[in-house]
Protein backbone atom coordinates (compact mmCIF):
# COMPACT_ATOMS: atom_id res chain seq x y z
CA UNK A 1 0.00 0.00 0.00
CA UNK A 2 1.57 3.86 -1.01
CA UNK A 3 2.30 6.16 1.79
CA UNK A 4 -0.69 8.48 0.65
CA UNK A 5 -3.43 5.61 1.49
CA UNK A 6 -1.81 4.87 4.76
CA UNK A 7 -2.12 8.31 5.26
CA UNK A 8 -6.10 8.61 3.83
CA UNK A 9 -7.26 5.58 5.92
CA UNK A 10 -5.38 6.71 9.30
CA UNK A 11 -7.66 9.81 9.02
CA UNK A 12 -10.66 7.50 8.34
CA UNK A 13 -10.52 6.78 11.77
CA UNK A 14 -10.44 9.80 13.58
CA UNK A 15 -13.02 13.31 13.65
CA UNK A 16 -13.04 14.58 10.85
CA UNK A 17 -14.69 18.20 10.13
CA UNK A 18 -17.36 17.17 7.98
CA UNK A 19 -19.28 16.50 11.50
CA UNK A 20 -18.23 12.65 12.77
CA UNK A 21 -16.29 9.80 11.85
CA UNK A 22 -16.04 8.04 8.62
CA UNK A 23 -16.46 5.06 10.45
CA UNK A 24 -19.28 6.14 12.33
CA UNK A 25 -21.80 4.91 14.63
CA UNK A 26 -25.09 4.01 12.87
CA UNK A 27 -27.90 6.81 13.05
CA UNK A 28 -30.40 6.35 15.52
CA UNK A 29 -33.21 8.63 15.79
CA UNK A 30 -34.01 10.71 18.91
CA UNK A 31 -37.01 12.31 19.43
CA UNK A 32 -35.46 16.35 19.41
CA UNK A 33 -33.68 15.15 16.13
CA UNK A 34 -35.42 18.36 14.55
CA UNK A 35 -33.86 18.52 11.19
CA UNK A 36 -34.91 14.51 10.98
CA UNK A 37 -38.40 15.02 11.59
CA UNK A 38 -38.43 18.00 9.24
CA UNK A 39 -37.51 15.89 5.98
CA UNK A 40 -39.42 13.47 6.97
CA UNK A 41 -42.25 16.05 6.64
CA UNK A 42 -41.00 17.69 4.05
CA UNK A 43 -40.10 14.38 2.01
CA UNK A 44 -43.28 12.48 2.85
CA UNK A 45 -40.81 9.39 3.51
CA UNK A 46 -41.15 7.22 6.74
CA UNK A 47 -38.57 7.83 9.75
CA UNK A 48 -37.64 4.20 9.43
CA UNK A 49 -36.68 4.81 5.95
CA UNK A 50 -35.05 8.25 5.76
CA UNK A 51 -32.89 6.96 9.44
CA UNK A 52 -31.85 3.49 7.30
CA UNK A 53 -30.49 5.94 4.70
CA UNK A 54 -29.02 7.99 6.88
CA UNK A 55 -26.82 4.59 8.08
CA UNK A 56 -26.17 3.65 4.73
CA UNK A 57 -25.25 7.18 2.80
CA UNK A 58 -21.81 6.51 2.12
CA UNK A 59 -22.10 3.04 0.06
CA UNK A 60 -25.41 4.93 -1.37
CA UNK A 61 -23.53 8.44 -2.27
CA UNK A 62 -20.48 6.37 -3.73
CA UNK A 63 -23.18 4.15 -6.39
CA UNK A 64 -24.94 7.03 -6.79
CA UNK A 65 -21.47 8.52 -8.33
CA UNK A 66 -20.51 5.95 -10.57
CA UNK A 67 -23.44 5.14 -11.85
CA UNK A 68 -23.91 8.62 -13.61
CA UNK A 69 -23.41 9.13 -17.28
CA UNK A 70 -20.46 11.68 -17.59
CA UNK A 71 -17.54 12.59 -19.06
CA UNK A 72 -15.37 14.41 -16.64
CA UNK A 73 -15.12 14.70 -12.86
CA UNK A 74 -16.50 18.56 -12.92
CA UNK A 75 -19.72 17.09 -15.33
CA UNK A 76 -20.44 14.09 -12.65
CA UNK A 77 -19.82 17.01 -9.88
CA UNK A 78 -22.22 19.26 -11.57
CA UNK A 79 -25.05 16.65 -11.85
CA UNK A 80 -24.40 14.55 -8.87
CA UNK A 81 -24.97 17.54 -6.62
CA UNK A 82 -27.70 19.06 -8.55
CA UNK A 83 -29.73 15.45 -9.20
CA UNK A 84 -29.38 13.36 -6.59
CA UNK A 85 -31.76 12.19 -4.03
CA UNK A 86 -29.29 11.02 -2.16
CA UNK A 87 -26.60 12.81 -0.98
CA UNK A 88 -29.12 14.73 1.41
CA UNK A 89 -28.28 12.02 3.53
CA UNK A 90 -24.98 12.49 3.94
CA UNK A 91 -26.30 16.33 5.34
CA UNK A 92 -28.90 15.05 6.98
CA UNK A 93 -26.48 12.12 9.25
CA UNK A 94 -24.11 15.05 10.19
CA UNK A 95 -26.81 17.61 11.33
CA UNK A 96 -30.15 15.89 12.90
CA UNK A 97 -30.22 19.10 15.26
CA UNK A 98 -29.11 22.62 15.23
CA UNK A 99 -27.19 21.67 18.79
CA UNK A 100 -25.41 18.52 17.35
CA UNK A 101 -23.61 21.57 14.90
CA UNK A 102 -22.50 22.88 18.18
CA UNK A 103 -21.41 20.34 20.01
CA UNK A 104 -19.44 19.28 16.65
CA UNK A 105 -17.47 22.58 16.34
CA UNK A 106 -16.85 22.91 20.62
CA UNK A 107 -15.02 19.25 20.25
CA UNK A 108 -12.92 21.37 17.23
CA UNK A 109 -12.21 23.68 19.41
CA UNK A 110 -14.90 25.77 21.49
CA UNK A 111 -12.71 28.98 20.67
CA UNK A 112 -14.90 28.52 17.11
CA UNK A 113 -18.30 29.00 18.91
CA UNK A 114 -16.98 31.26 21.33
CA UNK A 115 -15.65 33.60 18.60
CA UNK A 116 -18.58 33.63 16.33
CA UNK A 117 -20.83 34.31 19.47
CA UNK A 118 -18.90 37.29 20.77
CA UNK A 119 -18.42 39.34 17.09
CA UNK A 120 -21.22 42.02 17.01
CA UNK A 121 -21.18 42.01 13.52
CA UNK A 122 -24.93 41.32 12.10
CA UNK A 123 -23.89 40.23 8.17
CA UNK A 124 -22.85 36.28 8.36
CA UNK A 125 -22.88 34.11 4.85
CA UNK A 126 -22.80 30.65 5.06
CA UNK A 127 -20.59 29.45 1.57
CA UNK A 128 -21.97 25.86 0.94
CA UNK A 129 -24.71 26.04 3.81
CA UNK A 130 -25.97 22.77 2.97
CA UNK A 131 -29.53 22.06 4.59
CA UNK A 132 -29.37 24.74 6.09
CA UNK A 133 -28.36 24.07 9.95
CA UNK A 134 -25.69 26.68 11.33
CA UNK A 135 -27.65 29.10 9.10
CA UNK A 136 -30.50 28.13 11.37
CA UNK A 137 -28.05 28.74 14.30
CA UNK A 138 -26.90 32.44 12.92
CA UNK A 139 -30.37 33.54 12.60
CA UNK A 140 -31.41 32.68 16.14
CA UNK A 141 -28.17 34.42 17.08
CA UNK A 142 -30.48 37.41 15.24
CA UNK A 143 -27.32 37.73 12.81
CA UNK A 144 -28.61 38.67 9.27
CA UNK A 145 -28.57 35.63 7.18
CA UNK A 146 -26.78 34.65 3.24
CA UNK A 147 -27.34 31.46 2.72
CA UNK A 148 -25.43 29.55 -0.61
CA UNK A 149 -25.52 26.38 -2.37
CA UNK A 150 -25.85 24.70 -5.28
CA UNK A 151 -29.46 23.85 -6.87
CA UNK A 152 -31.40 20.72 -6.01
CA UNK A 153 -33.00 18.96 -3.22
CA UNK A 154 -30.80 19.97 -0.17
CA UNK A 155 -31.45 23.98 -1.60
CA UNK A 156 -34.75 22.82 -1.81
CA UNK A 157 -35.03 21.66 1.59
CA UNK A 158 -33.17 24.37 3.36
CA UNK A 159 -35.48 27.07 1.72
CA UNK A 160 -38.41 25.35 3.18
CA UNK A 161 -37.10 24.66 6.55
CA UNK A 162 -36.20 28.36 6.70
CA UNK A 163 -39.62 29.47 5.58
CA UNK A 164 -41.66 26.87 8.23
CA UNK A 165 -39.53 28.24 11.22
CA UNK A 166 -39.72 32.08 10.35
CA UNK A 167 -36.30 32.04 9.51
CA UNK A 168 -34.91 35.23 8.25
CA UNK A 169 -32.41 34.27 5.57
CA UNK A 170 -31.61 35.49 1.89
CA UNK A 171 -30.80 31.89 0.01
CA UNK A 172 -28.73 32.20 -3.19
CA UNK A 173 -28.32 29.91 -5.89
CA UNK A 174 -24.24 28.62 -6.23
CA UNK A 175 -23.14 28.16 -9.96
CA UNK A 176 -20.92 24.63 -9.98
CA UNK A 177 -18.83 25.95 -12.42
CA UNK A 178 -17.61 29.76 -10.68
CA UNK A 179 -17.32 31.02 -7.33
CA UNK A 180 -19.28 34.30 -6.64
CA UNK A 181 -19.81 36.08 -3.43
CA UNK A 182 -21.45 39.32 -3.22
CA UNK A 183 -20.56 41.63 -1.07
CA UNK A 184 -19.06 41.71 1.97
CA UNK A 185 -19.53 40.37 4.89
CA UNK A 186 -18.89 40.39 8.98
CA UNK A 187 -19.05 36.52 9.53
CA UNK A 188 -17.86 34.48 6.90
CA UNK A 189 -18.52 30.39 7.50
CA UNK A 190 -17.73 27.10 5.34
CA UNK A 191 -17.82 23.48 6.48
CA UNK A 192 -17.04 20.56 4.55
CA UNK A 193 -17.51 22.57 1.27
CA UNK A 194 -14.11 23.22 -0.05
CA UNK A 195 -13.17 19.51 -0.27
CA UNK A 196 -15.55 19.47 -2.90
CA UNK A 197 -14.08 21.79 -5.57
CA UNK A 198 -11.66 21.25 -7.89
CA UNK A 199 -8.28 22.30 -6.95
CA UNK A 200 -8.58 25.54 -9.18
CA UNK A 201 -11.76 26.16 -7.76
CA UNK A 202 -10.70 25.60 -4.19
CA UNK A 203 -8.03 28.68 -4.70
CA UNK A 204 -10.74 30.45 -6.52
CA UNK A 205 -13.22 30.45 -3.54
CA UNK A 206 -10.14 31.14 -0.99
CA UNK A 207 -9.45 34.19 -2.55
CA UNK A 208 -13.01 34.88 -2.89
CA UNK A 209 -13.86 34.02 0.57
CA UNK A 210 -10.90 36.14 2.00
CA UNK A 211 -11.99 39.30 0.15
CA UNK A 212 -15.40 38.93 0.97
CA UNK A 213 -14.64 39.23 4.83
CA UNK A 214 -15.65 43.01 5.78
CA UNK A 215 -13.04 45.25 8.16
CA UNK A 216 -12.89 43.79 11.94
CA UNK A 217 -14.98 40.70 9.84
CA UNK A 218 -14.47 37.02 11.32
CA UNK A 219 -13.82 33.55 8.92
CA UNK A 220 -14.57 30.32 10.39
CA UNK A 221 -13.30 28.06 6.88
CA UNK A 222 -13.32 24.43 8.29
CA UNK A 223 -11.67 21.80 5.39
CA UNK A 224 -12.09 17.85 5.15
CA UNK A 225 -8.30 16.56 4.56
CA UNK A 226 -8.97 13.26 3.75
CA UNK A 227 -9.25 13.55 0.29
CA UNK A 228 -11.45 11.05 -2.37
CA UNK A 229 -12.05 7.64 -0.72
CA UNK A 230 -14.11 4.72 -1.72
CA UNK A 231 -17.04 6.11 0.53
CA UNK A 232 -16.18 9.78 -0.73
CA UNK A 233 -15.59 9.34 -4.45
CA UNK A 234 -17.04 13.31 -4.78
CA UNK A 235 -13.99 14.83 -3.01
CA UNK A 236 -10.81 16.09 -4.23
CA UNK A 237 -7.56 16.39 -1.88
CA UNK A 238 -6.74 19.71 -0.71
CA UNK A 239 -3.55 21.81 -0.16
CA UNK A 240 -4.36 23.66 2.83
CA UNK A 241 -1.16 25.31 2.96
CA UNK A 242 -1.56 26.96 -0.39
CA UNK A 243 -5.21 27.99 0.83
CA UNK A 244 -3.93 29.60 3.98
CA UNK A 245 -1.32 31.17 1.81
CA UNK A 246 -4.06 32.70 -0.33
CA UNK A 247 -6.33 34.07 2.76
CA UNK A 248 -3.52 35.66 3.99
CA UNK A 249 -2.73 37.29 1.15
CA UNK A 250 -6.16 38.41 0.84
CA UNK A 251 -5.36 40.24 4.03
CA UNK A 252 -6.81 37.64 6.82
CA UNK A 253 -4.36 36.99 10.08
CA UNK A 254 -4.90 33.48 11.50
CA UNK A 255 -5.99 33.71 14.76
CA UNK A 256 -6.64 29.50 15.17
CA UNK A 257 -5.72 26.52 13.63
CA UNK A 258 -2.77 27.78 10.90
CA UNK A 259 -2.60 25.44 8.49
CA UNK A 260 -4.78 22.99 9.73
CA UNK A 261 -8.27 21.92 9.28
CA UNK A 262 -10.38 23.72 11.64
CA UNK A 263 -8.92 27.17 11.39
CA UNK A 264 -10.50 31.36 12.15
CA UNK A 265 -9.22 34.18 10.73
CA UNK A 266 -10.01 37.96 11.20
CA UNK A 267 -9.46 41.26 8.92
CA UNK A 268 -7.77 43.51 11.24
CA UNK A 269 -8.95 47.31 10.77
Amino acid sequence: MKPIDLLRRARNLILKPSGGQIAHMPYLYRPGDTVVEDFVEFSGLPLETVSERMVKYQRINSEDWHALDAKSFSERAAKFYEASQNYIFDTLSANPRPQAVIAKLDRFDPRIMAAIRAHPGRRFFEFGGGIGVFCEVAARMGKQVYYLELPGIVFDFAQWRFKKHGLKVTAIEAKADRIDLPGKYDIIYTDAVIEHLPPDLQVEAAQAIGHAVDVDGLLVFLVDLSGPTDHHPMHHDVDIRELHNRLRAAGLSCELGHNDACSVWRRLG
